[in-house]
């Protein structure tokens, strides 16, 4: 009988961009017979946000519950949602991690600013999950979801999308994190601007990264919801296991439907590819 993993590390409630409450997601996660979860809500905060060319779609979805230009402006909501989960953790009994995925942004001051922002938190773990590309100083992000319609006049694409993945490989080095997400979210733009077959070297740059700094990574099933198939791909995969880096399956989860969804397909994919270093806190 086919072992699959019984808990998630990666999902969000409606605090950030979720469709259920933190009570309703637990519930469900019982419900299915997870052992244990992590809550892992958006924590974005870039200085320059409003000014992106992508703020227009950005600013009327969660606005207010997911993008944010000042750390110390919402320092106390955090707080908050970090007491929550531990007092829904003692009325349900069941172990809960606190966790935030946290986009990775490179300009001057922000890692410092990141950094003592976190000290000020009763969190467990964080998730890097990057969503953004940027310009190389890292002052002018775009965010990938809101890319479309606008790609013509990005002239410097590939460049922007380079940095991506080098924003990946500097949130590795950070040691701050305990796994990167979907590594190659940027897939869902299409094959014409980023199919499995291209920029394969950033990526396996990334994961070189990671295995030097015993970081885990992730294989999303969001990515069989999305593009018809894992986040990521086989190629990169099969370089995982090459490597040696811890996984951990991932739902991405943003509803208690989603909790837990294909879960058996991802273990038998992690079979297929001879993946058996993973990741458990």
């Amino acid at each position: 009988m086919l072992k699959v993993q019984n808990f998630s590390y990666h999902n969000h409630t409606n605090f950030s961009d979720g469709k259920c409450s933190l009570k309703e997601m637990v519930e469900q996660a019982k419900k299915i017979g997870f052992c244990e979860m992590g809550i892992s809500d958006h924590l974005i905060v870039h200085k320059n946000i409003e000014q992106s060319p992508s703020w227009p779609k950005l600013s009327g979805r969660y606005a207010s519950t997911v993008y944010r230009k000042d750390f110390k402006k919402c320092l106390p909501e955090f707080q908050r949602h970090c007491e929550e989960i531990r007092k829904i953790s003692k009325q349900e009994k069941i172990k809960l991690y606190v966790g935030f995925e946290v986009d990775f942004f490179t300009y001057e001051g922000w890692l410092e600013e990141l950094k003592e922002f976190l000290s000020q938190l009763d969190y467990d773990y964080l998730v890097s999950g990057n969503h953004f590309m940027s310009n190389e100083k890292g002052d002018t992000i775009i965010n990938i979801d809101c890319i479309k319609g606008i790609t013509d006049t990005i002239k410097d694409l590939p460049e922007y999308i380079a940095n991506h993945f080098g924003a990946m490989k500097k949130s590795a080095e950070s040691g701050l994190y305990s796994f990167l997400a979907h590594i190659d979210y940027i897939r869902k733009l299409g094959d014409n601007i980023c199919g499995p077959h291209q920029y394969v070297e950033n990526k396996i740059e990334v994961l070189k990264v990671l295995q030097e700094n015993n970081m885990g990574i992730e294989i999303s099933t969001k990515g069989l919801r999305k593009i018809n198939d894992f986040y990521p791909c086989s190629e990169i995969l099969d370089k995982i296991a090459e490597l040696g880096i811890k996984t951990v399956i991932s739902d991405d989860a943003h509803n208690i439907d989603e909790l837990g969804s294909d879960f058996e397909k991802a273990e038998k994919e992690l079979t297929k590819h001879n993946i058996t270093h993973r990741l458990k806190f």
